[in-house]
């Protein structure tokens, strides 16, 4: 079993929103699933989130 930092980006209609994990997994597929259910779980707590970190550029 490996350790994988896993990015998953979904685009949404207002923008785009990157899921960064880190997963214990025998290969990279059973990574992203993991970091999917991990993703999955804390939905069900997002009105407790807090942005931590941002990034600002003039267009």
């Amino acid at each position: 079993m490996a350790t994988y930092k896993v990015t998953l980006k979904a685009d949404l209609k207002r923008g785009a929103f990157y899921w960064v994990s880190t997963v214990n997994a025998d290969s990279e597929e059973e990574a992203m699933i993991a970091a999917e259910h991990l993703f999955m779980a804390e939905m069900e707590n997002a009105q407790d989130w807090n942005f931590s970190d941002s990034d600002i550029e003039v267009q």
